[in-house]
């Protein structure tokens, strides 16, 4: 099977019955509206190849940094960011419910919308240097895409609420000993391990794995789709807050000047 498709931030291609979907928007490959709307394309694209699993990886040094918080400050009105965040949360539940295995190869930093994305996936996995992190509390928001609750899923309450609210960075070492990866590969072997797991995959029984998926996401629904039930009114509420303006102003400078990790105080309010 040959086919591919490009969209501005992704590449769509076929390698084996293995729907591979690559993000590029070096450096830093922030997620926007942009690249939901190519990754809802690319979504598309697999499904009229045919691919029996799906693989997910991103160009350059890091898989993804998060969201672009540079664009919430556009968002001037309570429709049009509650418009903003079902789209991208939508796009990020249909990869979800997709019927067929899905695969993430995360590379150096997987942080905020970048770990989302990689969540919405089956399987996790990562190279040995890989970092993973919730920056959002420094800009006073709760994870946009249900991170929150996919790590509660996979690794209790408890370390969701250390991982958000803390905002700590861990390593593909830990993340693997809270069942949030399934596999650690050599840096240099990353793609190469996570395109194998994806041909195992696209060869086994594909009409089990969609019943396996099938019972999992009816297992998780009282928990994880009630929070995304919640999710947009929230997102669409908090992002209003002087709180939120003074942490995305800060972390625009401090992106700007190349500082990564603003030290934000806030008022409570």
């Amino acid at each position: 099977m040959d086919s591919s498709s490009t969209s501005q931030f992704v590449h769509f291609t076929v390698q084996d019955l293995v729907g591979v979907i690559t993000l590029h928007r070096e450096p830093q490959n922030r997620v926007n509206r942009q690249v939901f709307i190519d990754l809802d394309r690319a979504l598309g694209d697999a499904a009229r190849a045919g691919v029996r699993s799906l693989l997910i990886r991103a160009e350059g040094k890091d898989f993804s940094l998060g969201g672009e918080f540079r664009e919430w400050p556009t968002l001037n009105s309570y429709l049009a960011r509650r418009e903003r965040f079902a789209f991208s949360n939508s796009v990020l539940q249909k990869l979800e419910s997709l019927p067929i295995p899905t695969v993430t190869a995360v590379q150096g930093r997987a942080f905020g919308g970048g770990f989302e994305l990689a969540l919405h996936t089956d399987l996790i996995v990562a190279s040995a240097s890989a970092r993973f992190r919730f920056p959002e509390a420094t800009v006073a928001v709760p994870p946009l895409a249900g991170g929150a609750q996919r790590i509660a899923e996979r690794a209790g309450r408890g370390v969701a609420a250390r991982l958000v609210m803390l905002s700590e960075e861990i390593d593909s070492a830990e993340a693997a000993r809270l069942n949030l990866i399934v596999r650690v590969a050599p840096d240099f072997d990353l793609l190469s391990e996570a395109m194998a797991l994806a041909r195992k995959l696209a060869s086994g029984p594909t009409r089990a794995h969609a019943a396996t998926k099938g019972l999992l996401s009816a297992w998780a629904a009282g928990g994880v789709q009630g929070a995304d039930s919640q999710m947009i009114e929230l997102i669409s509420n908090v992002l209003a807050t002087d709180d939120v303006s003074a942490g995305v102003a800060a972390a625009t400078r401090a992106l700007e000047s190349g500082t990564e990790r603003p030290e934000l105080i806030f008022d409570g309010h």
